[in-house]
């Protein structure tokens, strides 16, 4: 029943599977958390920032000294401060606070102490102004370089965090999926060989329970699929030796009764007893057409391992054009060739074309009537070359463009003939196939007739 898939028993549920990335993630996460954190503190422990709240203490110390000066001035104003000077009509006297913000400067007089962007207000009541300070309780840098040039530090540790933290799910989503796709792949490799029926197959299982349940059932399909094709092909060998050993032994007694039949002209018959002697060779003739048919189907095992060659393709039509003349002229028809093909070499089993196109003339000359008309057109059709084989009979029904190229099939309503099989079309369609091309069935437009295109690949 072909090599077994090996078992390992221990492994883990597709759910713990999850579980154990997503505890990657959130210890990823964690950690870049806490160093994130770590930096913060790191930062205050080496005096490279100020406390979130040293703006505001400083705003808290110049106040006496703002509000008993002269007139107000930057040098008053306390470091990470900014300041707007009002008069009590709300016009602007002076300051360096952003214009967008004044607005937000002199409602802190009203009452507000903070605005929507995190900017804190802090009102100093002079002799006949407001001076206002801004400022911000976050941490700060001691270095106004480092103040000019970076953001404040709180937004590129939360920053560089949030860009850590990406990063991290990027690299766990990446190796889950590879890890995940790994497992997987025994899958992917026993439905390869199953398609491609190599069923003596061994792969070994991963420690994911689910895929592995999925392995056990495909291995069982395989077992069943492989004792079934056996099986069937064991049933189709013995068919045909059955076949041919059947075909063998009726071929002498055929003989037998031919040889006497013909003895008997020598007996001076009378003329029924002449009629009865034709009908019987003209009965065991067909019934040896029968015979060789019934041979050659069973031997058609060639099928199965074509022999492709490249050879000169005018080489090969002058091949078909010797056999179209030879079936013509055997019952007085017409052959009309028309070869216009530039193809100088093609790649092909010579001696299985070679037999479908002779069994569509074979058809053709058939089903024409004698001093009839067959056509053989051989041209280039986009990376295809063509062979267009058309007659002048009674042309197919609309039951046999369906089911001509059917194994054994017989359109009595069109196309009957005492030697016609169903063989031929089934035959000639399976050689195109197995050349990747195509088989087409019509009827003639201008005239009665059918006609038989074949497209072979020349790619």
């Amino acid at each position: 029943m072909g090599r077994k898939i090996e078992k390992k028993e221990k492994g883990m549920s597709l759910s713990i599977f999850y579980l154990k990335y997503f505890l990657y993630l959130f210890l990823a996460v964690v950690v870049i958390c806490m160093a994130a954190l770590f930096s913060i503190i790191g930062l205050v422990v080496s005096d490279m920032l100020y406390p979130a709240d040293y703006a505001q203490e400083q705003a808290k110390v110049a106040q006496t000294k703002i509000k008993e000066a002269a007139f107000v001035c930057e040098d008053l104003i306390p470091d990470l401060c900014q300041y707007a000077v009002f008069d009590f009509d709300g016009n602007i006297v002076d300051g360096n606070i952003d214009k967008t913000d004044l607005k937000a400067a002199w409602e802190a007089v009203s009452g507000k102490t903070s605005d929507f962007i995190g900017n804190y207000y802090k009102v100093i009541v002079r002799k006949s102004e407001y001076c206002v300070l801004q400022y911000k309780i976050v941490p700060q840098y001691k270095s106004a370089t480092l103040r000019k040039y970076l953001c404040p530090p709180q937004t590129l540790i939360m920053v560089s965090t949030l860009f850590f933290i990406l990063v991290s799910i990027v690299i766990i989503a990446i190796r889950f999926g590879y890890v995940l796709k790994t497992k997987m792949n025994a899958l992917v490799i026993i439905t390869e060989k199953i398609q491609n029926q190599d069923l003596d197959i061994s792969i070994e299982k991963g420690n994911i329970k689910e895929i592995n349940a999925v392995l056990e059932a495909m291995d069982k399909m395989r077992d069943a699929l492989k004792l079934s094709l056996e099986n069937q092909w064991k049933a189709e060998q013995g068919r045909k030796e059955q076949i041919s050993a059947l075909a063998h032994d009726l071929k002498t007694p055929l003989t037998i009764i031919r040889g006497n039949a013909e003895l008997l002209y020598d007996t001076n018959p009378t003329e029924e007893q002449v009629e009865s002697i034709h009908y019987i060779e003209e009965s065991s003739l067909q019934m040896q057409s029968y015979i060789k048919m019934l041979i050659e189907l069973a031997k058609d095992t060639d099928l199965y391992h074509p022999l492709y060659q490249t050879l000169p393709f005018f080489d090969f039509a002058e091949d078909i054009h010797t056999t179209a003349r030879g079936l013509c002229s055997s019952k007085k028809i017409t052959l009309k060739w028309d070869f216009r093909s530039r193809l100088q070499t093609f790649c092909v089993d010579a001696g299985l074309l070679n037999r479908a196109l002779g069994n569509v003339l074979s058809n053709a000359v058939e089903n024409s009537p004698q001093g009839g008309i067959v056509r053989v057109e051989i041209f280039d059709e986009e990376g295809y070359i063509a062979f267009s084989i058309s007659d002048s009979g009674k042309g197919f029904s609309k039951e046999a463009m369906k089911y001509a190229t059917a194994q054994f099939y017989r359109d009595d309503a069109s196309r009957n003939s005492k030697t016609h099989f169903g063989i031929g079309l089934y035959f000639a369609d399976t050689i195109i196939k197995l050349h990747g091309g195509q088989l087409i069935l019509e009827n003639l437009e201008e005239r009665p007739g059918a006609k038989v295109t074949i497209k072979i690949p020349v790619g």
